[in-house]
């Protein structure tokens, strides 16, 4: 069993917006639609948990109803950090579902295109070796600086990876990194960073160009250019 956490419970400050942007319109929906509708499409994924700031479950709530999603099981509060909402989506699975075969997804609700290949490949590759992320490979030229702003020399690009999400983790071993962190007051730079706290492997899957978080009102404009590029 594949079991999909979307996060969907920050703010996103640098949209500038007024709301959550999930629920910022694109393409006439709200953007979190076209998200879950990439889970729900999923033969690879058996159900949707989604983890929401408590004021908004109900908006959540009424986005499910009006696009019928009938993969969604359960829409939980999330935490004051990524992290922690990631952790209450762990728990929410463990709870209500037998751990011995599942995979957890972890993505970002602002995440509004990713594909069914990445989906697959990266619960695949969690399901054979415990942990998986889809990222790009890095195409910029990368310097370090120091503290004067000078530069101390470029850094070997092919071996630099840029992350996204679904990031996916078998869920015995999910509920364990993410347990060891809170006990150990670890906060880690994404999920599957947790799992490489404990010393295990996590396999990287490429992920398509269009599969990118949207952050910034020019992320949004391009969002709409792909949308109607794809429709």
């Amino acid at each position: 069993m594949n079991i999909a956490i979307i996060l969907a419970s920050g703010m996103g400050k640098r949209m500038g917006a007024d709301k959550n942007k999930v629920f910022l319109e694109l393409g006439g929906k709200p953007l979190i639609f076209y998200t879950i509708d990439n889970f729900e499409k999923s033969d690879d994924i058996d159900e949707i948990v989604i983890v929401a700031k408590g004021e908004e479950i109900g908006d959540m709530e009424e986005i499910v109803d009006e696009f019928g999603f009938e993969k969604v099981s359960h829409i939980i509060e999330g935490g004051s950090e990524r992290q922690y909402s990631g952790h209450n989506g762990v728990n929410c699975v463990c709870d209500n579902y037998e751990n011995e075969d599942v995979v957890v997804l972890f993505h970002n609700g602002a995440n509004p295109f990713v594909s069914d290949e990445e989906i697959k490949n990266v619960a695949d590759n969690a399901r054979k070796c415990g942990a998986a992320v889809v990222a790009h490979p890095t195409k910029d030229t990368i310097r370090k600086v120091n503290n004067d702003n000078v530069s101390q020399g470029v850094v070997d690009r092919s071996e630099l990876w840029n992350m996204q999400t679904p990031q996916a983790i078998k869920l015995k071993l999910a509920k364990e990194a993410f347990d060891r962190a809170k006990d150990n007051e670890f906060l880690g730079t994404d999920d599957v960073s947790l799992v490489e706290e404990l010393g295990g492997d996590v396999v990287i899957v490429e992920a398509s160009d269009n599969n990118f978080k949207i952050t910034t009102p020019i992320d949004l404009a391009l969002a709409e250019v792909i949308l109607g590029i794809k429709n």
